[in-house]
């Protein structure tokens, strides 16, 4: 009780200082759309209020008695949840009704917003159905109008941050709602319904993820960045062994209205020392040709980071398998890649995994028995870790095919692994690698590949247009980067104000 009491405080005093003055964004120059909540005033509507909300709860108690049963428990959290929620949402209606003047008369007559004019309507209108954290409010606001038929805004909307019939507070909640594992349209609504005791329609959660994925993108690298400084300069303080590991991959994807699989893309940068990672950031688009979208936002976010803190990495690695889009980003982006005038040093890593693939290939050709083909395979794989190791495997390869031969309708087989072999021999030195801390294996991509995708948007019976799978991916990257509070903070800064014209402006 004393808690949710200090929390409705902390609202009030959000919207009113101690004198019961606005504190107002200062992009916002609208001192005559909202007014002050008088200070009394709100204490009075909060005693009374709170008088309430005392019998209400007192009440709940009478099923804790002796001979109670689990469901009693479960009936008294479940009424205390509904009755504190009620009383959250009708402060919050409450608070933001009071925050215009009740006459429209004494509000400006003319407004700006995004560089167009509006007029003053003389009646209030009400949004009957707008979305809080604790359910849904009715607003009364007064509302301006484009020319004679041209757009209606409401600017204590604008204020407030409502959008699509959502407060900011709201719009949190949907959208990582929108983001979590396994959240189909259907389990989203529910979990919302659940959440805030107020159930939202499909058009309107859509709307959501569209809007959220828009103001929120413009933001994510910087925010991105940000994080991966404070992992960077967290990692300096305990070593000076810090290694920046990326990587990319490729994953399938349903695309509607067919059902045809095209590759949508995901990339990571993770943050090591000693060995040990400290987090990783998620970059991931929706299916393209050449995946040119997330070879741009890759390549923008590497830069920055390396601009930023480059002096503090002990070295970058590129850390994947021999795909083509891999590498051809390899060649013709981090082989080259410059910083401001000056050249950065990647190495490339051919993900171990994948390499051991190949022997396996030439494993499974080898005239052998059983437990002669897993003795020897565990011991190549394990040589190939070794220093020299390259050298050493092939030797083996060439000892075990002179003495046992291969399986003739294999040969091809052989002869393609040994070619991969080969034509990455320079980014398989594993020993080097392991001793300075640095990844292996690519696990942490294909990690991402089904965190990112499979887990939210391959789920039973689902397709997707290309522009729906792509904020999707926005939204859930940046969940999973640990960059949600931030860069949902500043699209909110820099949402756009609301000014009030002079007589001349508005003439």
């Amino acid at each position: 009780m004393q808690k949710e009491a200090s929390c409705l405080r902390m609202l009030v005093l959000t919207l009113t200082n101690q004198e019961g003055t606005p504190l107002m964004d200062d992009q916002v120059t609208a001192g005559a759309l909202v007014c002050a909540i008088p200070k009394v005033i709100v204490d009075g509507w909060l005693l009374k209020r709170f008088m309430e909300l005392r019998r209400q709860l007192t009440e709940t108690t009478t099923v804790l008695k002796p001979g109670m049963r689990p469901e009693d428990a479960d009936q008294f959290e479940h009424c205390v949840e509904m009755i504190v929620r009620e009383q959250a949402r009708s402060f919050v209606e409450w608070c933001f009704n009071s925050l215009e003047p009740s006459k429209v008369d004494a509000m400006p007559k003319d407004v700006e917003y995004l560089g167009k004019k509006y007029r003053r309507l003389n009646l209030k209108t009400r949004h009957a159905r707008v979305l809080t954290r604790f359910g849904n409010i009715m607003l009364f606001r007064a509302t301006w109008r484009q020319g004679s038929r041209g757009r209606t805004i409401a600017p204590l909307e604008k204020i407030l941050g409502i959008e699509f019939g959502a407060t900011p507070g709201a719009q949190d909640l949907v959208g990582r709602q929108i983001a979590a594992a396994g959240s189909s349209q259907s389990r989203c609504i529910e979990v919302i319904a659940e959440r805030t005791g107020a159930r939202i329609g499909p058009e309107k959660l859509r709307n959501l993820s569209s809007y959220l994925a828009e103001i929120m993108e413009p933001q994510r690298e910087a925010c991105q960045v940000k994080q991966l400084e404070e992992w960077i300069d967290d990692a300096v303080k305990r070593s000076k062994n810090v290694t920046l590991a990326v990587s990319r991959d490729g994953v399938s994807l349903g695309i509607a209205p067919f059902g045809n699989f095209e590759m949508a893309s995901v990339a990571t940068l993770s943050v090591y020392c000693d060995g040990q990672r400290l987090g990783t950031i998620y970059l991931a688009c929706a299916p393209e040709d050449n995946q040119e979208t997330l070879s741009r936002n890759f390549t923008s976010l590497l830069t920055s980071i390396i601009r930023s803190r480059g002096s503090k990495l002990s070295r970058i690695v590129y850390v994947s398998d021999a795909g083509k889009i891999e590498t051809a980003y390899w060649k013709n982006v981090l082989r080259h890649l410059h910083v401001d005038g000056q050249r950065i040093r990647i190495q490339r890593i051919v993900d171990y995994y994948h390499a051991s693939l190949r022997l396996t290939t030439i494993a499974d050709a080898l005239l052998l028995t059983t437990s002669q083909r897993t003795e020897w395979l565990k011991r190549v794989r394990k040589l190939l870790l070794e220093p020299g190791g390259w050298g050493r495997v092939m030797r083996s390869i060439a000892g075990m095919q002179k003495q046992h031969g291969i399986n003739p309708d294999k040969e091809e087989d052989v002869q393609m692994a040994k070619r991969y072999l080969h034509r990455y021999r320079r980014f398989m030195n594993y020993s080097e690698y392991r001793s300075h801390g640095s990844p292996i294996g690519s696990g942490i991509v294909e990690s991402a590949c089904k965190q990112i995708v499979t887990e939210r948007l391959k789920l039973s019976g689902m397709r997707w247009s290309h522009a729906g799978a792509q904020q999707i991916l926005t939204l859930r990257s940046i969940l999973l980067s640990q960059t949600w509070h931030a860069t949902f903070k500043k699209s909110l800064i820099a949402s756009p104000a609301v000014s009030i014209l002079s007589l001349e402006q508005a003439s």
